[in-house]
């Protein structure tokens, strides 16, 4: 049966995360910094992955040899998309390593795959469920990881990301990293509640974040698009050398 409550949740899901493609496309693009543009790539990725899971419960009815595969396409699409998003806050605080270099954002993103794709293989011979099981926790695990250093690096320039819009950037990804513990703890048979967790800490974070890009915007004001999603922290302190390059 499908569940028209969850199917409800996911849908406005599917929209509020769109929303923020939306919000985020222009603002980025006439930034005129070509890494800007995986923020609205990333919210892109994210509508991907939440309308796969969407239309999941309808995989099942017509061929359910197939929901595991829908399943590992959504979340990998959702990892992605968040680690989109993680990476470009790097860029622009230059944070080591991952604000250093494009090639090796790229080579996290393939490296992400091969794991998966070896947890799934090395695992499925205590069953397909408990491979599938391995492999969703690995992926949750590093989308917590990269919501926990957003969180952070809004955080980090408190000052700044507070007069810009009272901090709501830093509670919306909190509230993503809320719902990636409720699915955590979904998975760990914590019940309903669990599952109210993940669902409640999406939609306050795709709520938030709407919010924080429209109330009080004005038109063509990239900058202050910017200033609101915390893109305007200063670079973490670098070794002398690195800043003449």
């Amino acid at each position: 049966m499908v569940d028209l409550l969850l199917e409800s949740v996911n849908l406005l899901s599917v929209l509020g995360v769109a929303a923020l493609v939306i919000l985020t496309s222009k603002p980025c693009r006439v930034a005129g910094v070509s890494y800007l543009l995986a923020i609205p790539a990333g919210f892109g990725l994210m509508t991907v992955a939440f309308a796969i899971q969407s239309i999941t419960p309808f995989i099942a009815q017509a061929s359910p040899e197939l929901v595991s595969s829908a399943e590992a396409v959504s979340l990998l699409t959702l990892t992605y998309g968040v680690l989109f998003i993680a990476f470009v806050y790097a860029r622009r605080t230059r944070l080591r390593v991952f604000g250093e270099s494009t090639s090796i954002d790229l080579t996290v993103g393939a490296l992400v795959t091969i794991i998966f794709l070896g947890v799934i293989v090395l695992t499925q011979g205590s069953g397909m469920a408990y491979a599938a099981s391995n492999g969703e926790f690995l992926l949750r695990a590093i989308v917590v990881a990269a919501f926990i250093y957003l969180v952070y690096e809004t955080f980090r320039n408190w000052s700044l990301t507070q007069k810009a819009s009272q901090g709501i950037v830093t509670i919306g990804f909190a509230f993503f990293l809320i719902e990636q513990i409720g699915f955590i703890l979904s998975m760990l048979n914590f019940g309903p509640v669990a599952v109210f967790l993940a669902y409640e800490g999406r939609i306050m974070a795709l709520f938030v974040l709407n919010a924080t890009l429209i109330v009080g915007i004005k038109k063509d004001d990239p900058i202050a698009v910017m200033r609101r999603l915390g893109l305007v922290a200063p670079v973490h302190s670098r070794a002398p050398e690195l800043f003449l390059k």
